[in-house]
């Protein structure tokens, strides 16, 4: 009689034992009392979410005085027609632009080089910055130039215009090349037409 009892207990007592094991994982919530585990996100910091912003390679100073002597450069060389130095000044892709249209590379630069002399002869061409902006290695720089030549048949001429170009500072010892060089000369003032008189 007592072994059928016991058998008779074995079963409840197998189902309290696999439900005490199934307790230790599960999370305790009958006690009102145990602390609640609450998750705080780390603090959100200015330098995290303000925008990484690039120092330029050179100072504002060094870019006015190394624009000042390319340009210097730029015009000497063109005055004595040497083209080879030139094309130094641009980028091998670089973008050259004047009235005659747009032309890219330095083959197509120094073809219209040699278009803007024929017929006079360059005594002087020089640009005066006026604004600029440097963003890490990159300047974009604009102003005013001017072309004194003179003709064959006597007498100068100065052409003035409005100029807008892009550097490259490549990596040291920082040789600057230009991408883009356009020439705007001053816009032509058509004559206005004379009224008609009335029959």
């Amino acid at each position: 009689m007592q072994t059928i009892r016991w058998r008779g207990m074995a079963l409840p007592i197998l189902c309290l034992a696999i439900a005490a094991c199934g307790s230790k994982d599960a999370p305790a919530k009958s006690d009102p009392n145990a602390p609640a585990v609450v998750k705080v996100a780390p603090p959100l910091l200015a330098s995290d979410t303000e925008k990484k912003v690039k120092q330029p390679v050179v100072s504002d100073m060094d870019a006015r005085n190394t624009l000042a002597r390319h340009y210097a450069l730029l015009g000497t060389t063109l005055a004595m027609m040497d083209a080879k130095t030139v094309m130094q000044e641009y980028a091998a892709s670089a973008e050259f632009t004047t009235s005659n249209g747009s032309f890219v590379g330095t083959d197509a630069i120094a073809k219209e080089m040699d278009r803007l002399t024929t017929g006079r002869t360059i005594k002087d061409f020089s640009r005066t910055s006026r604004t600029f902006q440097i963003v890490d290695s990159t300047v974009v720089d604009s102003g005013s130039y001017a072309i004194v030549s003179s003709r064959p048949s006597g007498g100068e001429t100065t052409e003035r215009g409005e100029y807008a170009a892009t550097w490259k500072i490549q990596a040291p010892p920082l040789e600057w090349v230009m991408l883009k060089d356009h020439l705007y000369p001053p816009a032509t003032v058509k004559k206005p037409k004379s009224p008609k008189s009335p029959k």
